[in-house]
């Protein structure tokens, strides 16, 4: 069941107490976004989080954009530079002794400064309470998988030999772009040898050849959250059958993974569940990146889906199974869905 309706900012407070913490700083436009649903760019605000209430030190210019997404925030201003100065000042006056931030959300200077100002570093404190989506959440994502698979839709017909990398890269991006979504997390496209490179990057000089991989990996923001799959498939009639035998061992290792997949299941036992099939068929050490991850704000998060990690996957977390095979100088295949995990299994989000 989807956790009750408090705002991510009652969470936050409730987090706090449970924790016997004064407050929490964040800079980060993410967490920022969480708190808030509001986007705003590096350096624009500085929020803190007591028991009681949440803050928002920003700018004048900003006040009335954050006072339209999250009408509870109590608005500090202060000069554009000065932010963090001011939201420092601000803690010291609410008399803060047990105050902490997230030292992988800063950069080195400004952790610096939190330290000398009586802040405590307390990595990943908001990890547990992101990881499960709420409704809004699992909306917003659902939405944005959506779009990357209606745009992959719309984009196939038009793959035909003499396109290049860079070219269809930019025909699916106008294609979730114009399906709503707000920006484009990533969008790998590659065409044969440049298949079995990971995270390849398009260029235009590479195109399409008549009978070879192509894979695309792709995924968009709608309204701060994100989506993320990827396609494997031949083009052309002669199909090479080491090519058949590889999607097939992915594609096996892919089905497994998923029947393993449910609330309270250890990350390690659903990568085990695909790595197992590959290495059995002798492809191991072409299977070189995890079995998946969470989505939500960010492309990767927790839970990593990872060689032996007992880390338990929760009740409506988000996650992607994308097992692969990668024979350099000559193709790889990755075959990736979204999933939001329920208390008996798991829903597709993507198609």
């Amino acid at each position: 069941m989807v956790r009750s309706a408090l705002s991510h900012s009652a969470l936050v407070r409730r987090l706090i107490v449970r924790e016997k913490l004064d407050g929490y700083v964040t800079l980060s436009v993410m967490e920022q976004r969480y708190l808030a649903n509001v986007d705003l760019m590096p350096g624009e605000a500085v929020f803190l989080v007591t028991a009681r209430q949440t803050y928002c030190v920003t700018k004048k210019m900003l006040v009335s954009k954050i006072e339209a997404a999250d009408k509870s925030i109590k608005i500090y201003e202060a000069q554009l530079g000065g932010i963090l100065d001011a939201a420092l000042k601000l803690a010291q006056a609410k008399n803060l002794k047990r105050w902490v931030f997230d030292g992988t959300q800063v950069s080195f200077e400004e952790g610096e400064k939190l330290l000398r100002a009586g802040a405590t570093r307390r990595d990943g404190l908001l990890l547990p309470l992101r990881v499960r989506k709420d409704a809004d959440e699992t909306a917003k994502i659902k939405r944005a998988c959506q779009i990357a698979s209606d745009a992959f839709e719309a984009v196939k017909p038009k793959i035909k030999a003499g396109i290049g990398e860079d070219e269809l890269r930019a025909l699916l991006s106008a294609e979730m772009v114009r399906r709503g979504a707000n920006s484009i997390a990533f969008n790998i496209v590659c065409f044969g040898e440049n298949t079995a490179d990971v995270h390849h990057q398009p260029v235009a000089s590479r195109k399409l050849k008549n009978n070879e991989a192509v894979l695309m990996d792709f995924g968009c923001f709608y309204q701060g959250y994100v989506s993320d799959m990827t396609r494997s498939w031949w083009y052309g009639k002669k199909v090479p059958a080491e090519y058949t035998k590889i999607w097939n061992m992915v594609d096996k290792a892919r089905k497994q993974a998923i029947k393993v997949l449910k609330a309270g299941v250890a990350a390690g036992e659903v990568d085990k569940a695909a790595r197992d099939i590959i290495a059995a068929g002798g492809y191991g050490e072409a299977f070189c990146h995890t079995t998946g991850h969470g989505v939500g704000l960010c492309v990767h998060e927790a839970p990593i889906l990872r060689k032996d990690s007992t880390e338990i996957v929760p009740e409506n977390a988000a996650v992607t199974v994308e097992p692969g095979i990668y024979l350099t100088g000559k193709f790889g295949v990755r075959l990736e869905d979204t999933f939001l995990v329920t208390k008996t299994g798991r829903k597709k989000l993507t198609y």
